[in-house]
């Protein structure tokens, strides 16, 4: 092998260590950053509660509790069909004068309708009721 073969392969070796190297101290300065702010985080409930042995002023006052509605945390908006079960458990649909900015939504409401039971899709791509 000649001088030059084995500089060019040197070189890519270890450019490609290099990258590696860059990759990993990247990596390590992101879980630095975090703990720095963990331990400012930290550092302020300390001197809040007295190290943990006074009750800590930070949340005060108690804070609400949160009323889940239809949608969140995971709950369906779109029940799937039981028989027997009218409309009225569905939610209401899109006002008239909102239709044109509500059209993609209300395509993936009628998918999911048709999913669960509540309607059936023809060939053209329209829905009809059950």
């Amino acid at each position: 092998m000649d001088v030059l073969t084995w500089t060019i392969e040197r070189r890519m070796n270890l450019a490609e260590r290099a990258e590696l190297l860059r990759k990993e101290v990247a990596e390590i300065e992101v879980e630095v950053a975090r703990l720095e702010a963990a331990e400012i985080v930290f550092g302020q409930w300390a001197e809040a509660t007295d190290a943990g042995r006074l009750p800590s002023g930070i949340i005060e006052p108690e804070p609400e509790p949160v009323v889940a509605g239809p949608g969140a945390g995971g709950m369906r908006l779109v029940p799937d069909r039981v028989e027997g079960t009218g409309v009225e458990v569905l939610t209401p649909g899109v006002p008239a004068d909102h239709r044109r900015r509500w059209s993609q939504p209300v395509r993936g409401q009628l998918r999911k309708l048709a999913d669960r039971g509540w309607l059936s899709r023809t060939g053209a791509g329209r829905y009809l009721t059950r």
